[in-house]
C-alpha cells in the first residue's frame, strides 16, 4: 500500500508539472505545445479543467490556422468539460462558445469547398506618394496596404513619381493565390564622376623632357672634350674639366627619369574622380 500511495503521489507531481508547463506555453501563444503538455497531464490525471484548457488551446489554434479539424476539436473538449463537471457554474458561457465555434466550423467547410475565381497582388515600395495605375485603373498611391483582387491572367503595373523613372512590370495572376510584386523605383537623373586636370602631370614630364634634352646636349659637348683632351697638346687639367661635365650629363638624365616618374604618378593621382555631376534626363548614359 505504501508503494502504491508514492506512485500516485508521482503520478500527480507529474500531472502538475505538465499542466503548468501548458499554461506557459498557452501564455507564451505556443498553442500545440499547450495542447500536448495538457494531454499528458489528462492522460496521468484526467480533469475537467485539463478538458476546458485544451479546448481554449484549440480554439486560440483555430483563430490563428483556421483549419476546420481545430474547431472540431475545440468543440469536443468544451464537451468533454460539461460532461466531466458536476453542476459547471459557466454552463451557459461555455455553451455559448460551442455555438459560435459551430457556426465558424460551418463557415470554414463552406468556404473550403468553393473553387476561387481571382487572385490577389501584394505591391511594396519603398517610396510614398506613387501613383500605382493597374491596366490602365488608378488603384491609388503607396503603400497599398490591401492586397487588389485581380482576374487570372497578365496584367501590367505601371508606377509613376514625381523625379523617378516610371516603374513598369507584367505579372501573372493565378486564382486563389496571391502574387507580391516589389517597386523599385529609380532616379530620373543620374550622376557621372569629374576629374582633375593633369597640369602638374604635363609640368613634370615637360620639366623631365627638358632635362633629357639637356642630358643629351651637355653629353655630346662631354664627348667632344674628352676626344679633345685626348691630344697629346691638351693637358690634365683639360681631360679633367671634360669629365665635370660628363658628369653634368649624367646628373641631367637622372633628373630626366625622376621627372618622368614623377609625371606617372602624377597621371593616376590628378585623373582620380574629385567629384560628381548631375545628368539631366533618365535616357542620358553615364560614361
Amino acid at each position: 500500500d505504501h508503494t502504491v500511495g508514492h506512485q500516485d503521489a508521482d503520478t500527480a507531481v507529474r500531472a502538475r508539472d505538465e499542466f503548468m508547463a501548458g499554461i506557459a506555453h498557452f501564455q507564451a501563444e505556443r498553442y500545440s505545445d499547450a495542447i500536448h503538455a495538457f494531454q499528458v497531464a489528462a492522460s496521468l490525471v484526467p480533469s475537467a479543467d485539463i478538458w476546458y484548457n485544451i479546448a481554449r488551446s484549440y480554439e486560440e489554434l483555430a483563430r490563428s490556422r483556421g483549419e476546420a479539424t481545430d474547431y472540431e476539436q475545440a468543440i469536443e473538449h468544451y464537451r468533454r468539460y460539461l460532461t466531466a463537471r458536476v453542476d459547471p457554474p459557466d454552463r451557459a458561457t461555455v455553451e455559448q462558445q460551442i455555438a459560435n465555434l459551430e457556426e465558424r466550423l460551418e463557415s470554414v467547410r463552406v468556404s473550403s469547398q468553393v473553387v476561387p475565381t481571382t487572385g490577389t497582388l501584394r505591391l511594396r515600395s519603398e517610396h510614398d506618394g506613387a501613383l500605382v495605375i493597374i491596366d490602365d485603373h488608378d488603384i491609388g498611391r503607396t503603400p497599398i496596404e490591401n492586397d487588389v483582387p485581380l482576374d487570372p491572367g497578365s496584367h501590367r503595373v505601371r508606377v509613376e513619381l514625381d523625379g523617378y523613372v516610371p516603374f513598369v512590370a507584367d505579372v501573372t495572376i493565378t486564382a486563389g493565390t496571391t502574387t507580391s510584386s516589389r517597386i523599385e523605383l529609380v532616379p530620373s537623373h543620374r550622376y557621372r564622376s569629374t576629374h582633375g586636370e593633369r597640369i602638374f602631370t604635363w609640368v613634370a614630364w615637360g620639366l623631365g623632357i627638358a632635362a633629357l634634352g639637356a642630358s643629351v646636349g651637355i653629353g655630346i659637348y662631354a664627348a667632344d672634350q674628352q676626344s679633345h683632351a685626348l691630344n697629346p697638346t691638351y693637358d690634365a687639367a683639360a681631360l679633367e674639366n671634360a669629365r665635370g661635365i660628363s658628369g653634368w650629363s649624367d646628373a641631367a638624365l637622372g633628373g630626366a627619369i625622376g621627372f618622368g616618374v614623377l609625371g606617372v604618378i602624377l597621371y593616376f593621382v590628378e585623373g582620380n574622380a574629385v567629384g560628381t555631376e548631375t545628368l539631366e534626363g533618365p535616357d542620358e548614359a553615364a560614361p
